[in-house]
């Protein structure tokens, strides 16, 4: 039985948390099960044909904990930039620079870790599933300051579970994992604190 690392259990924690409110860990979730299916599927057509089916894993170069983490910060990193740029309709100047630094640093931060995944042989997802697209549907037809507080929540409440995300990806036996966590959490860190700033003020 392979042991379970410190990683790897810190990883499972901070997916389990985010499972209860952040939309990117959903995601990973349904974008598994489709993956499990997929799987049972394929293992069906081997038996018909009487061939085994490859196994993606060994043509990873990370292991399951790792990829985890790359597609979680895939799809929150993919959420923070969307958002951003719907937040840019903002009358308050704040809520509108806080949005312009979203936009600008997690999409770099989204091409480094495409670039990482790519590496590793990980395919990213590249969509949001259904109750989430339609959650940020929703915000496009939010307007003054019920969006400004309502965007500015859901950043410090998500920043805050990705600096978790973040800090135990920091462990990671893979350097490249590891580099790439812990150069993000000092700016993931500055968001956070910068929402809550940005929080107290709207109040």
């Amino acid at each position: 039985m392979k042991k379970l690392s410190l990683f790897g259990l810190l990883v499972i924690g901070a997916c389990s948390i985010q499972a209860c409110h952040s939309p990117e860990s959903r995601a990973v979730k349904d974008d598994s099960t489709a993956v499990g299916a997929s799987k049972d599927t394929s293992k069906m057509s081997s038996k018909m044909s009487g061939t085994t089916p490859a196994d993606p894993t060994n043509q990873s170069k990370v292991d399951g904990d790792e990829a985890t983490f790359m597609k979680t910060a895939a799809l929150g990193g993919m959420m923070e930039v969307d958002l951003g740029q719907i937040a840019q309709k903002s009358s308050n100047p704040d809520v509108k620079a806080f949005a312009e630094e979203m936009v600008k640093d997690h999409s770099k931060a989204n091409a480094e870790l495409k670039t990482l995944a790519s590496n590793a042989k990980i395919i990213l997802p590249t969509a949001f599933p259904a109750e989430d697209k339609a959650h940020m549907d929703m915000m496009k037809t939010m307007t003054g300051t019920a969006f400004d507080h309502h965007y500015i929540d859901m950043m410090v409440t998500d920043h805050d579970k990705t600096i978790t995300l973040f800090k135990s990806a920091a462990l990671s036996q893979t350097k490249e994992v590891s580099d790439f966590a812990k150069k993000m959490l000092p700016i993931i860190t500055g968001h956070y604190e910068k929402a809550k700033a940005i929080q107290a003020k709207l109040k």
